[in-house]
């Protein structure tokens, strides 16, 4: 009886690490697909720009139109971050190219990469600026420890 109740430990602890894969790539999907959606959104609201500037900035909407962008413009660059995070890369802050997590310098440009980054107290993972919980298990990011080095 102990062999079958190995077997279904084993079974159960198999069935556990599928599950959280599957919820990980699921999570990923999520953010591949709303990436897509703000760099859509990003190009329409630079074609209104182009076409406020074209027409003369009526009603003041140049300036409404460079927030907006702006706010695009974080809201991709953390899911960017989320998204290299997990798969165990960095992105250049000059030029967005893709670097292994250990990169000191882009490949390309050879701006110097930030490496004082905090991770989770609980799981280890990256936080991200701004993030106020961790992407990963979900605890608070004043939870978060700064001495990755």
């Amino acid at each position: 009886m102990a062999i079958f109740d190995d077997v279904v430990v084993n079974a159960k602890s198999a069935a556990a690490a599928v599950s959280k894969k599957a919820g990980e790539i699921y999570d990923f999907s999520k953010l591949r697909i709303s990436l897509a959606g703000l760099r859509s959104d990003l190009t329409k609201k630079y074609q209104a720009l182009g076409e406020a500037v074209y027409s003369g900035d009526p009603e003041g909407e140049i300036a409404v139109l460079k927030a907006e962008i702006d706010e695009v413009k974080q809201n991709i660059e953390v899911i960017v971050k989320v998204l290299a995070a997990a798969k165990n890369t960095v992105v250049c802050p000059n030029c967005g190219e893709k670097l292994s997590k250990n990169a000191q310098y882009c490949i390309i440009c050879g701006t110097r990469i930030q490496t004082d980054k905090k991770s989770c107290a609980k799981c280890g993972a990256e936080i991200i600026d701004n993030a106020q919980y961790c992407y990963v298990c979900g605890e608070p990011v004043d939870c978060a420890d700064n001495s990755e080095e």
